[in-house]
């Protein structure tokens, strides 16, 4: 697996950092510091000062005084018989006034240095180990994505097989989740009111054909029974079937409109998809971009370049001739 120490944190992350960090120092490794006065303490030396030692014990920072320490053994020592040796050892280096010699003091201190940047490097080590397990957890392929060799037009395809496909392929998946809901819903309009727009018209057509060849007989058989106010009768049922006939012709003409709205909404989003999967495409790929030691930008694999450029300066004529170079660019 590849090396994290590009992956730095975001101000979103930051906290967490802060948790992976403390925790690494915590498991690095503990060192035994005695003291002056004949105790001890155990801790990770993280820092100093001129005067002080930072340690961090048990997830927290303390700061202990040089004056106050005899010794610093980068090692975890439990065993008593052990400490008191080292204790009277490295108080026979003691002069009158509490100190060791300078030369003594002048090694401690690059000791200590030199173990401050042990830890530092362990704590880092141990932070990105944390980190990439965390990534691994979350996208076990983030590998595949930083490392695979990126074509700006791979979104763009994708997204017009599928829309939001290459969308989700740069990780914009909330675009993408975006563009496929409001499309499927432009769909579903655009269907919905077809079908029904296509049965109200079904509607219309047999409430016509009513009209015409079957209600002319029904009228005139009222008529021709004598019925009182049969005329009145006949021309209401002619009124109430022509309000009827124009009810469905209405609602045909709005579910039409949802229909055309809704496909005129799917096209307009599938475009705009398209375009945007095109743009994002290319800042996407830019990742694929490498600089020759001449600081010229290209890219691995071919790389085509063409330029105009005069045949000859000085003359009488502003002649011009176009250059293509075609050239190959392997990392390794």
């Amino acid at each position: 697996m590849k090396n994290l120490r590009s992956i730095l944190p975001g101000p979103k992350s930051l906290s967490a950092s802060v948790i992976f960090l403390t925790i690494a120092f915590s498991q690095v490794s503990a060192e035994t510091i005695l003291l002056k006065n004949g105790e001890k303490t155990y801790g990770t030396v993280i820092d100093q000062s001129t005067d002080t030692v930072t340690i961090l014990k048990e997830t927290k920072r303390q700061t202990l005084a040089k004056s106050q320490i005899l010794k610093i053994i980068f090692k975890d020592i439990k065993d008593e018989a052990e400490l008191a040796k080292l204790f009277d050892a490295e108080k026979k280096k003691l002069n009158k006034d509490g100190k060791k010699p300078e030369k003594e003091e002048q090694l401690d201190t690059i000791l200590l240095e030199q173990m401050i940047k042990e830890n530092s490097y362990k704590a880092v080590q141990k932070r990105l180990a944390l980190i990439e397990k965390y990534i691994d957890e979350q996208d076990s392929s983030w590998e595949e994505y930083i490392s695979a060799n990126r074509n700006p037009w791979e979104p763009v395809w994708k997204s017009a097989i599928l829309p939001g496909w290459g969308l989700s392929t740069m990780k914009h998946e909330n675009y993408a989740r975006a563009y496929q809901v409001a499309i499927g819903l432009s769909i579903i309009v655009a269907i919905g009111g077809s079908q029904a727009a296509t049965e109200q018209h079904n509607k219309a057509e047999n409430r016509l054909n009513k009209i015409l060849f079957e209600d002319p007989i029904t009228y005139a058989q009222i008529q021709g029974a004598g019925i009182t106010g049969a005329s009145v009768l006949v021309t209401k049922l002619q009124s109430d079937s022509i309000s009827e006939y124009n009810s469905f012709k209405t609602k045909e003409s709005q579910y039409d409109t949802y229909s055309r709205t809704g496909l005129y909404m799917g096209v307009g989003l599938y475009l705009i998809q398209l375009a945007q999967s095109y743009f994002l495409g290319q800042k996407w790929a830019t990742h694929n971009i490498i600089q020759t030691p001449s600081g010229e930008a290209v890219k691995e694999g071919f790389n085509f370049k063409g330029n105009y450029m005069p045949i000859a300066a000085g003359g009488a004529s502003n002649l011009w001739e176009y250059h293509t170079d075609l050239r190959y660019v392997s990392t390794f």
